[in-house]
Parts: C-alpha cells; sequence; structure tokens
C-alpha cells in the first residue's frame, strides 16, 4: 500500500513538473524564466553541482563514477502560445509535445535514481534555442563534459526510438535585375517573376537528381520567406528567397551548397540580365546513429519491459541536438521521448499524461540497464 501510495504522488508531481513548465511561454531565444524555474527545481529536487552556461543552458547531475549519460532536452519551443489545460489524459500546451514533456520525464526518471550513488552519473542538460540556432548544443559542446552516452529528448513515441535526421541548409537566395519605369515592364525583367523560376529550376533539379524512394532519402526544399525591392520606384529589381533544405544522410551541406551553385550557374548563362548571390544562413549535416550499441540495447530493453513491445527505429525528416552534438562526439547515441510529433508545432499540441508517465519509466530503466552493462563490460 505504501509503495502505492509513493507512486502516485510521484506521479502527480511530475505532472505537476510538466505543467508547470508548459505555463512558462519559452519561445527560442526567450528561455530565461524557464531556465530560473528550473534551476531551482533541480536544486529543490536534489540534483548537484546545478548551474547555467553562458549560453543560458541549465545542467544538474545525479550520481557520480563511470559512465556517465548525458539526457538532454530543449527548453525552447516555437512561437505561438497554447493555453495550457487538462482534459482527462490530456494536458496541453505549447511544447507538450515539441519537447517540454521529454525534458519533465527525464528531470522525474533522474530524481527517483538518486540510489545509484557512485555506480554512474547522469547529467540532466535544458539546452536553448533548438528550433533556431542551436545555440545551445554547441555550447554545450564546449562545456567539456566526457559523456559515455547520450540519450535526446525529442518526440519519438513511448514504442520508438529516433536514430536517423535529415541535415538542413538555410540560404538566403538574391536575385538582383535591372529596374526601371512599370510603363516600361515589358521590356525589363521582374526580379520577383525571376525568383519564381529559379524556385522552379532548383526544385526540377532536386526532383530529377537528388530524389530517392522516399522522402527522408531525398533533399527537399521548402521556400520559407519572400520579399522584394524597388530600388528607384519602378519594376522590382531585387528579390530575396530564404530557402529552407532537408538533405539525406549522403548528401553533405557542402555537397548540397554546390548543387544550388551549379543551378544559379546555369540560370545566369540562359538569364544573362540577371544576377544571383546567396548567404548560408545556417546549416546542419544530416546524422545516422549505430543501432547496434549498448545504449539502444538497454532503451530498447526498457521500452519492452515497461510497454511490453519490441522497439521501432524511425527516420525523421526534421533536425534535432543529435545531429549536432553526434557528428562532434563520438559515443552512442539516440533520441526518444514521449509525443506524437505529428502534434508539433501545431495549435493542437497535446500529450498523453500516461504515455508522459511510461517515459519515465522507460529512461529510468534504460539508465539502471545501461549502468549495470557498462560495468559488466
Amino acid at each position: 500500500m505504501r509503495d502505492m501510495e509513493l507512486k502516485c504522488m510521484n506521479n502527480e508531481a511530475s505532472i505537476q513538473l510538466l505543467q508547470n513548465m508548459l505555463e512558462i511561454y519559452s519561445p527560442s531565444g526567450k528561455e530565461q524564466r524557464l531556465a530560473k524555474f528550473l534551476k531551482d527545481e533541480l536544486a529543490n529536487l536534489g540534483f548537484e553541482n546545478v548551474r547555467t552556461d553562458k549560453a543560458g543552458n541549465i545542467y544538474g547531475e545525479i550520481g557520480s563514477g563511470i559512465p556517465s549519460i548525458l539526457l538532454c532536452g530543449h527548453m525552447d519551443t516555437v512561437t505561438g502560445w497554447i493555453p495550457v489545460k487538462k482534459e482527462g489524459d490530456l494536458l496541453y500546451g505549447r511544447g507538450a509535445v515539441d519537447a517540454k514533456s521529454s525534458l519533465a520525464a527525464m528531470i522525474s526518471a533522474s530524481r527517483s535514481l538518486k540510489s545509484i550513488e557512485k555506480t554512474g552519473k547522469v547529467v540532466v542538460a535544458g539546452v536553448v534555442e533548438e528550433e533556431s540556432t542551436a545555440k545551445g548544443i554547441r555550447q554545450l559542446l564546449r562545456e567539456n563534459f566526457g559523456i559515455d552516452y547520450a540519450i535526446f529528448g525529442e518526440p519519438s513515441g513511448i514504442k520508438n526510438i529516433t536514430f536517423a535526421y535529415k541535415g538542413r541548409v538555410n540560404i538566403r537566395i538574391k536575385i538582383q535585375t535591372t529596374s526601371g519605369h512599370v510603363g516600361a515592364q515589358h521590356l525589363l525583367d521582374n526580379a520577383i517573376e525571376k525568383a519564381f523560376e529559379l524556385w522552379n529550376e532548383i526544385k526540377t533539379e532536386l526532383r530529377e537528381n537528388w530524389s530517392q524512394k522516399g522522402i527522408f532519402d531525398s533533399v527537399t526544399p521548402c521556400l520559407v520567406k519572400i520579399r522584394s525591392q524597388r530600388t528607384s520606384g519602378g519594376v522590382p529589381d531585387v528579390c530575396f528567397m530564404d530557402v529552407d533544405f532537408r538533405l539525406q544522410p549522403y548528401v553533405t551541406t557542402d555537397q548540397s551548397i554546390k548543387i544550388l551553385g551549379a543551378v544559379f550557374t546555369k540560370y545566369e548563362e540562359k538569364n544573362p540580365d540577371v544576377s544571383i548571390s546567396n548567404q548560408v544562413t545556417d546549416r546542419i549535416e544530416p546524422f545516422v546513429a549505430d543501432k547496434n550499441t549498448l545504449l539502444m540495447k538497454a532503451l530498447g530493453r526498457a521500452i519492452l519491459e515497461t510497454v511490453g513491445e519490441p522497439i521501432k527505429f524511425l527516420k525523421k525528416t526534421g533536425t534535432g541536438d543529435m545531429n549536432v552534438f553526434g557528428a562532434e562526439v563520438k559515443v552512442p547515441v539516440a533520441t526518444y521521448g514521449p509525443g506524437d510529433s505529428s502534434l508539433s508545432h501545431t495549435k493542437n499540441e497535446r500529450i498523453k499524461l500516461s504515455e508522459y508517465l511510461t517515459s519515465i519509466q522507460v529512461y529510468k530503466r534504460a539508465i539502471e540497464h545501461l549502468f549495470l552493462w557498462h560495468k559488466q563490460g
């Protein structure tokens, strides 16, 4: 009876933690209030070495010794406030799926591992700007933690492990033509129209030469912003396109930039009165984690024991902090967390509380298995 009461109390505390986090609006770049809350919360929960770094990330540790496992979630969300409310088993709020539920579950799982003492160390990290600049994870890499394993908290669903992400290149393309009177439009190139011609050329090149079977194995472009200028008040002579390119694992960011450069050159040859320049504003390499590691085995066993079903490995068409970390730190990594990723960034973002509570047990069991098996060699 006492164990059941304790479990109920722990569940209530875990749900309250998540609800408190959701009630603190933290769009990317404005995570300070949530970071302060979590820093205080980690200290109150008995985490050691609780601190922030110069990027605004927060850290807390449980246990000591070898191995050391990083549990990394992000504090930021996309913009757009969603009123926090509970309806039965559902909890609504911005970040409920992407990805405050994962970070809250990591914190709750870690606090239940106080008895690990010197069998291993868990470092929980709440990082900033995952949804924008990846500033947080890049600063984390400079902290030199000496991590042996890492799990990143993103919605995979409680029965799945994400092992592969596409890469990303963000490019601002400038199309410039000759300006002139609107009345002479029939004699002039309109920069906006030329931008759309170029956009179609880009899509045609990627579709015909850089697309394989399935969306994950194709280079996929998304036009996210377009704006024009009329430097002399006449026909638009400058147009900017901001484009997000998602890359399959065997296409690096350098290769994708060369592909686009060839398209630009070919277009300029056909349109001598049009000039094209570009600026790479962000890039993240594709990443595929090794599925045959002790970490994957521990997560798989924990899922089977907790959920009662074997795992499924997922490939994601987005990018995550695992891309950045995994490319630089050669240790076993995986991405796991509760939630339906199709609800990420939507106006109806919500998490099933039963799934959230189950994920806490998965994290906990995975860490326990990992520490034991690591010692066994």
